[in-house]
């Protein structure tokens, strides 16, 4: 009996969190339809509607999942025990931070207003002193991860493991695309191209950050937490020999 209720329950918490990525794709979806309405045809003439506002209506909803993530990762230290999960919440509250405050970009003006020089490949000083700032901060939030993991329990490390792999598919579209789309306004190949390059961009982070957020709530609603099913399931299929 009580074997059947727990494979109930597992399932119902399984189904929930299914229902809630599909929520939060769906939302996002439709953000980079109105997105697309608003950048190529007349039908909305408001920025506000672009992902690629600041504090525009898409951004909000970002700061919002970021918020959902840091509640969540606040239960997880109260309800599994464990300060190491508060490496994480420190991790994302940073990233709310720098999304709604934009620390990146002042902080990078900052650095490299002063500077006199033109750097390659078309890229503006501001876009280098950017770059800088998302390293430092990566570089500085490292050791406290890197302390969390070695003292967490392995229900920790599967969940760390996992969450680097989408926060590197999140610095993919954050960082790496964000340099190439810089490099393409500066040579100027075009408003397509840049259209098709900031959508790829903007889109990707919205639907990682939903990633993440699906991942932590599964997480919080599962009794088995030891269970890792993003770098176990990656490393199962690069490991797959090939017909």
């Amino acid at each position: 009996m009580e074997t059947t209720t727990f494979q109930s329950m597992r399932n119902i918490n399984e189904r929930s969190a299914s229902l809630l990525l599909l929520l939060l794709f769906s939302a996002d979806f439709v953000f980079i339809a109105v997105h697309c309405i608003q950048e190529l045809t007349p039908l909305i003439n408001d920025k506000l509607y672009s992902i690629g506002r600041d504090r525009g209506f898409s951004e909000i909803f970002q700061y919002i999942k970021w918020f959902w993530i840091i509640v969540l990762f606040t239960y997880l230290t109260i309800s599994r025990r464990s300060f190491s999960y508060v490496a994480w919440g420190v991790t994302f509250l940073y990233l709310l931070c720098d999304d709604s405050l934009g620390i990146h970009e002042k902080v990078g003006r900052l650095i490299t207003g002063n500077l006199g020089f033109e750097p390659p490949f078309g890229l503006y000083p501001r876009d280098l002193g950017e770059l800088a700032v998302s390293v430092v901060a990566g570089m500085t939030l490292t050791p406290l991860l890197i302390w969390a993991y070695l003292r967490g329990s392995q229900a920790f490390k599967n969940m760390s493991r996992d969450m680097l792999l989408l926060i590197l598919l999140l610095a993919f579209f954050g960082v790496a695309f964000d340099t190439v789309h810089s490099i393409v306004r500066g040579i100027g190949l075009g408003w397509k191209v840049e259209f098709i390059l900031g959508l790829i961009e903007d889109g990707g982070e919205m639907l990682i950050a939903s990633l993440m957020l699906w991942y932590i709530f599964l997480l919080s609603v599962r009794d088995d937490i030891c269970t890792s099913f993003l770098f176990d399931s990656v490393r199962r299929l690069l490991k797959r020999p090939s017909v």
